[in-house]
């Protein structure tokens, strides 16, 4: 069993080098605003790569951090909203002719 595996980090990634055959095991995390990963060899220098959104108490990375919080899900039922709003405008315009 890897040693990663016993820790219950939030992702593993095994990167394996098929001329060598060795393979090398980093933690990752998934940005909660931009969808990015993030991948750091050990949990004692995640810091170093990603930070803590104060908004939705989330890992996020470091291009997202000090930028307004707005998870991806949530950004993402915005634009839905905006796009049948602007149809339904549109629509509306039509009917005047």
């Amino acid at each position: 069993m890897p040693r990663l595996l016993q820790q219950q980090p939030g992702g593993i990634n095994i990167i394996t080098d098929p001329v060598l055959g060795t393979s090398v095991e980093t933690h990752s995390s998934t940005c909660k605003h931009c969808q990015k990963i993030t991948d750091f060899a050990s949990r004692k220098v995640m810091m170093n790569h990603v930070e803590i959104c104060r908004g939705c108490m989330s890992l996020i990375c470091l291009e997202c951090y000090g930028k307004p919080c707005r998870p991806f899900e949530q950004e993402a039922e915005r634009q839905e909203l905006e796009y049948k709003l602007r149809s339904r405008i549109h629509l509306q315009a039509w009917r005047c002719y």
